[in-house]
């Protein structure tokens, strides 16, 4: 049986892959802080923008849509993750967003601005 990481690993490469087809510059891919993770960062040259983007996967669509298992928690870990980002580069000038890759076996979708916040 292959273990989640390896699969979640597989995806966020899939998801890179994706991003990158768009234009998209990866920056970083599981940027770790004592708050949580974040999937992938990417800039956005077209927009002047950095993204930090959860990337979620499901087999199985019974409990839901990929996009939908983002709850409040998971995003508030990500935003403080991202402010952590922000600091150790020294961002500034720069629009963030956040958004969300969402991957089912038949499909890829790719939401921008997925959450807000007042960063």
């Amino acid at each position: 049986m292959i273990n989640k990481k390896i699969i979640g690993s597989q995806y966020e490469t899939l998801a890179a892959k994706h991003l990158k087809s768009c234009g998209y510059k990866i920056l970083y891919r599981n940027f770790r802080t004592k708050f949580g993770e974040i999937d992938i960062i990417a800039e956005d040259k077209k927009e002047n923008c950095i993204v930090f983007t959860e990337v979620r996967y499901r087999k199985n669509l019974s409990f839901g849509l990929p996009k939908e298992t983002i709850n409040f928690c998971k995003q508030n870990r990500i935003i403080k993750s991202a402010m952590v980002f922000i600091k150790q580069n020294k961002v500034k000038n720069t629009n963030l967003r956040f958004d969300v890759i969402s991957i089912t076996d038949n499909d890829i979708e790719h939401i921008k601005n997925a959450f807000q916040t007042s960063l």
